[in-house]
């Protein structure tokens, strides 16, 4: 009897131990299904397929550029708003380049489409032989807004690229809905966006 009563807390320690070590084990489970990294995604904006009338005369040289936009949107995250003060940067959505370079390559994507201009050269200048005219935007907001609405609030120009004057200034706003909630969603908004900025700028081209 004494030795059964002495062997007890032994077999007690052992079951004790063991139920320390599952535990041990089962948190290391946890810490490590919390530490998994969040998959990053990578957007970009896409241009339109829209088009000149076939037969349309061929227009002069353009230059596109520079395209300026804030600096709190010039950043490898996608911004919003949530209210009027408040920005919330996506740590996870992120633009696969930087912001005015897609937003440039999408206008000049477009305005081929809509000018087929005899070649269209982008800032900085590659080659400055032959521009005619010189497309400048700047883009003081370009996001999401805390309704869901996707909002584009921009001023163009178009200057004589040798003179240095300015042929036309305007103000283009507009605002679309996106589809739903998504990042994905936001991102092809805004590409309707610069579609319709585009339009704005072609039919002051003409």
């Amino acid at each position: 009897m004494m030795q059964e009563l002495q062997m007890k807390p032994k077999a007690m320690a052992k079951i004790r131990n063991r139920v320390i070590a599952g535990m041990f084990v089962a948190s290391l489970g946890v810490l490590a299904a919390c530490s998994t990294p969040v998959q990053e995604r990578y957007f970009l904006l896409s241009s339109d397929d829209v088009s000149t009338p076939s037969g349309a005369a061929r227009t002069a040289v353009v230059g596109v550029g520079p395209i300026t936009i804030p600096s709190h949107l010039d950043r490898s995250q996608i911004v919003t708003r949530s209210s009027d003060n408040r920005l919330v940067i996506n740590q996870f959505d992120r633009w696969a380049e930087p912001l005015d370079e897609n937003i440039q390559r999408v206008l000049v994507e477009n305005l081929d489409h809509r000018l087929s201009p005899q070649r269209i050269e982008t800032f900085p200048w590659n080659s400055r032989d032959g521009i005619v005219w010189q497309i400048v935007v700047d883009l003081g907001q370009f996001e999401r807004q805390p309704d869901g609405s996707v909002q584009i609030a921009a001023r163009w120009k178009i200057v004589n690229f040798n003179s240095g004057e300015t042929a036309v200034s305007e103000r283009f706003t507009d605002s679309v809905a996106p589809k739903d909630t998504t990042t994905e969603a936001t991102v092809a908004a805004m590409s309707n966006l610069l579609g319709r900025l585009s339009d704005s700028i072609a039919q002051s081209y003409r």
